[in-house]
């Protein structure tokens, strides 16, 4: 039978709350009492449940991450910048998976609730205004992370890479190596920050450069291998004269128009260019070495959680609304200048 803190009590012939005081140190206890019940609870090797001692401190040390897919590496990246921190301070990880469906991750929010963790990091998929009402009502700090609301951008914190200015510089490095037809892979378009926001930044580069913006040059995927395959396929059959570079927003679809342009005989990057997103482990071993751009998602991780903690010290105003991380644009074989 496992041991429990009246059984520690009981034997150190202490209260309830004398124990409670010792094991979460929320008031001072005498040097004596304080012997007394650590030399039991070492003794029965106690080891006190983190909801039960929550109930009592209101604190659980647990953090709760939320994010669409865990099958996409980034969010694998993302995850261990977390928990580097996470186990700096002594706090657990509770990583739930939302599938990008509104519903499950309003019912993930009041599970984590439910649970007593002390705050969340939210990796969204399209933050709308009900969205976000639904987490301000929730009384745990959160911190969006890789992702800006669509709606109240101001109302939450909020830790993410630049996805304009990030594709306008990778669209603007197709166009420093002569390409002057150029589509685009984006992801799904109720996606705010890795589809909507990546667009704009796509179609800014090209108008700044008076280039046309062709729309049967675009397609909308949703980070998959075959979603890239797919939307490459498409705008290859629909169009008699086909672009020079391809910027496609993920590595992971890029890989998949690579792949289909292969299967077509189409040589990248001789014919068509292509140019990645995030600067994936995979990126870098495929043939060709795919051009990207890199965004640290394990930083970003780190300076989503250390912003959590902030919030968690109530130290809110030195906190900015909104932090971005830097990106880089790297240059390998799959792009060539003309």
């Amino acid at each position: 039978m496992a041991v429990t803190i009246q059984d520690i009590a009981k034997e150190a012939q202490v209260s309830i709350a004398t124990v409670s005081r010792v094991i979460n140190g929320s008031k001072t206890v005498s040097p004596e009492l304080k012997k007394r019940v650590n030399d039991v609870i070492e003794k029965r090797n106690f080891k006190p449940n983190s909801l039960a001692r929550g109930l009592i401190t209101k604190k659980t040390n647990i953090i709760g991450i939320i994010v669409p897919d865990l099958s996409n590496p980034i969010f694998g990246a993302l995850t261990k910048g977390i928990n580097h921190v996470c186990e700096k301070k002594d706090y657990t990880l509770m990583v739930c998976e939302s599938g990008g469906k509104k519903e499950k991750e309003i019912e993930l929010l009041q599970v984590l609730e439910d649970k007593n963790i002390d705050g969340v990091l939210f990796a969204g998929v399209d933050i709308n205004s009900m969205l976000v009402n639904e987490l301000e009502k929730k009384e745990y700090p959160k911190v969006l992370v890789t992702q800006e609301a669509a709606d109240g951008e101001e109302r939450l914190f909020t830790v993410v890479h630049d996805n304009v200015q990030a594709t306008y510089d990778a669209v603007s490095f197709l166009i420093e190596n002569g390409h002057r037809r150029i589509a685009f892979i984006g992801g799904p378009e109720n996606d705010f920050s890795s589809g909507q926001k990546r667009l704009k930044g796509f179609k800014l580069a090209l108008e700044e450069n008076n280039l046309e913006i062709n729309e049967s040059y675009i397609e909308h995927g949703d980070f998959t291998f075959e979603s890239g395959f797919y939307c490459m396929r498409k705008i290859y059959e629909e169009n008699p004269f086909l672009p020079t570079a391809v910027m496609v927003c993920n590595d992971t679809m890029a890989i998949g128009a690579i792949r289909f342009l292969k299967s077509a005989k189409v040589s990248v990057p001789n014919d068509i260019s292509i140019m990645g997103f995030d600067d994936s482990e995979l990126g870098k071993y495929f043939s060709p070495e795919l051009s990207t751009v890199r965004i640290s998602y394990f930083d970003e991780g780190v300076k989503a959680t250390k912003t959590l903690f902030k919030l968690l010290s109530n130290k809110s105003q030195t906190v900015p609304k909104t932090q971005f991380v830097p990106h880089k644009i790297i240059r390998r074989n799959s792009v060539r200048k003309i």
